[in-house]
């Protein structure tokens, strides 16, 4: 039997044990959604940062999960369209230079660049990062940013829907399971 034969079974024996669950049935569907969106932003987070360069965590902490409740059962992923600081791509320099260096170079999934008269500072809030002054004189600084992540993420939607819809029928079997035991032990 092919997967796909396999995997629509699995979906109607689902149906029918959902259909036998009444009221737990939406709480059911929620659960399982949210786990199923977690794993699907934890491979595209993988994806990402493998293509970008750019660390996990810093993937991970532009994608926001609005989760599904009992009475609004989607889940929606949001990817925040601002730009990563330049400091998440490998960036190396003088911290502070004082005037004294070449620059600051970072490296992009096209390669390494350089950006003269840059630094690496961190902030008395102990935000850390490249920054360049803006004019000649001593004028304010500004912090230097990368791409932005919606773009990378379109090309791996692909990934992360097939690792949520995977996910989803694994955790809806185990939550439906879970809701029995509980029933059992009520009974």
């Amino acid at each position: 039997m092919s997967q796909l034969a396999t995997f629509t079974l699995d979906i109607r024996a689902l149906q029918k044990d959902l259909l036998e669950m009444g009221q737990q049935a939406p709480l059911i569907m929620a659960r399982a959604l949210n786990r199923a969106a977690v794993s699907g932003q934890a491979a595209m987070v993988k994806a990402v940062s493998a293509d970008t360069g750019i660390a996990a965590k810093n993937v991970k902490r532009e994608i926001k999960i609005d989760k599904a409740n009992r009475t609004r059962p989607t889940v929606a992923l949001t990817i925040a369209g601002r730009r990563i600081p330049l400091i998440a791509f490998s960036a190396r320099g003088p911290e502070p230079s004082r005037g004294r260096g070449r620059g600051v170079s970072y490296r992009l999934p096209g390669g390494r660049g350089r950006v003269p008269n840059a630094f690496i500072a961190t902030m008395g809030s102990g935000h850390r990062g490249v920054f360049k002054r803006r004019g000649r004189k001593r004028l304010a600084i500004v912090e230097l940013r990368g791409p932005s992540l919606p773009h990378v993420f379109e090309k791996f939607l692909p990934r992360f829907r097939e690792a949520a819809q995977v996910s989803l029928v694994k955790n809806l079997a185990a939550e439906i399971s879970f809701a029995r035991s509980k029933q059992g032990t009520a009974a």
